[in-house]
């Protein structure tokens, strides 16, 4: 059998490099040689691939001729080229903003707005809408206000306070639907961008029962008071115990019938 692959290697000097690759009828002892391939079996469903609509990212598209711009977006988004299906959505600033910042300062969320993402954000989202009508979005938070967390800062890590999760989550819902004014449903969401990271960058550390308590507790409840299907999906991190780290949070600590299941538990995508 001969596949193809396309390869990007900057350390190779690649740029989706097409090579042919061929599999041949194993000989004995060569199972870690093998791609074992049972049709007949399945398991998970793929909803589709997609990249990051980034701020960093949309502004260098908005500083692009538009024509040269919009052929980029066709490349990803369109039918008939990769035919991205998912985009994913910083909530506030990320490691790809400009620079820091959060939607709100106030302890009442009275100041809150998005004006910030009119600017280059969503223009580019509408863009890309505008190629593919059927573009679903995940929105993931780097991190809460400064003055929701115990070290009172974007960066470094820290903790949501406790006596900040209910407020924390009506922030989450005014985000949900203020993106949804602009005809932008935010169909999932993780509760956390890395939450077993501490960055020099927005970042916020939950443990499996913290993030469990704020699922159970206080986003999925608050959501449905507010008539948003959102769903949530946990430990949006690195893949080494994303078994111990479900089992932990979805199980041992009862948030199963809060999170998505089935079809995963876990996202990462960078900017495309």
């Amino acid at each position: 059998m001969e596949i193809e692959k396309i390869e990007t290697n900057l350390k190779r000097n690649l740029y989706l490099h097409a090579s042919k690759m061929k599999f041949s009828s194993p000989s004995k002892n060569v199972e870690s040689q093998v791609i074992r391939i049972s049709p007949e079996f399945t398991f998970q469903k793929i909803l589709g691939f997609g990249g990051a609509l980034t701020e960093s990212s949309c502004y260098v598209l908005s500083k692009m001729d538009s024509h040269i711009a919009n052929q980029i977006l066709e490349e990803y988004f369109a039918k008939d080229k990769l035919n991205y299906q998912l985009g994913r959505l910083s909530i506030a600033s990320c490691d790809f903003s400009l620079d820091s910042y959060s939607y709100s300062h106030k302890n009442d969320l009275s100041d809150f707005t998005i004006d910030r993402d009119l600017k280059y954000v969503i223009p580019i989202i509408k863009s890309a809408q505008n190629i593919n009508r059927n573009l679903q979005f995940l929105s993931s938070p780097w991190s809460p206000p400064a003055f929701m967390k115990d070290n009172h800062r974007l960066f470094g890590g820290g903790k949501l306070l406790p006596q900040y999760r209910k407020l924390w989550a009506d922030y989450l819902v005014k985000y949900v639907l203020s993106y949804q004014s602009y005809g932008i449903p935010i169909s999932y969401m993780t509760i956390q961008n890395e939450p077993n990271a501490k960055q020099i960058w927005e970042s916020c550390l939950y443990s499996s029962d913290e993030e469990a308590d704020l699922l159970k507790n206080y986003l999925y409840p608050t959501f449905k008071r507010n008539g948003l299907n959102t769903q949530f999906l946990i430990w949006d991190h690195n893949k080494d115990i994303v078994l111990e780290r479900s089992i932990e949070t979805l199980i041992q600590n009862n948030a199963l019938d809060y999170a998505r299941r089935n079809r995963f538990s876990l996202v990462y995508w960078w900017p495309f």
